[in-house]
């Protein structure tokens, strides 16, 4: 909504430079040309006679230029969208789930679903995910401040971060 009111307000102003530039086009017109043909009205005197050509040229080409652009592009109403109904869960989960990657999102909702704990194996087990890709989720997971890792003898213990989950 924001980029199509900026690109109108820059068509108009490209639309008035280009107005200003046509008015000062035939003002110089009218002083270097028709001032000079114009008989017995000596140095200059023609000009006068002139000068509303470019006076009224600016607005008048700037007002021919807007209602074309008005009609050639009206303007797009839109109505309010409504919020979509987010899940009965705490805003930060619906907030993590919204910014994850595809494949971040299913460990993560394993972990929910869970209750926030699980081992490193199981995830791998319970996702079909190899250990090395399940690592480097995890990692990433980690990095964000989503999960811990503990070790847990020759696997890791994962837990969703407190923060996750509002106090009540």
């Amino acid at each position: 909504m924001m980029c199509a009111l900026r690109m109108r307000v820059q068509v108009i102003v490209y639309v008035l430079l280009l107005a200003i530039l046509a008015g000062a086009a035939t003002y110089l017109f009218i002083y270097y040309v028709v001032a000079g043909e114009s008989p017995g009205l000596g140095y200059g005197g023609g000009m006068q006679r002139y000068v509303w050509v470019p006076m009224a040229a600016v607005p008048i080409t700037f007002c021919v230029g807007l209602l074309a652009y008005l009609a050639l592009f009206p303007e797009i109403k839109q109505e309010s969208m409504a919020k979509p109904a987010l899940p009965n869960e705490p805003e930060p989960l619906a907030a993590v789930k919204r910014v994850l990657k595809d494949e971040e999102r299913k460990v993560f909702e394993l972990l929910v679903s869970s209750g926030g704990k699980m081992l490193q194996r199981d995830i791998s087990r319970q996702t079909g995910f190899s250990r090395v890709k399940t690592h480097r989720i995890l990692y990433r997971l980690a990095a964000r401040g989503i999960v811990t890792a503990e070790k847990h003898y020759n696997t890791y213990e994962i837990t969703l971060a407190d923060w996750l989950f509002p106090k009540k």
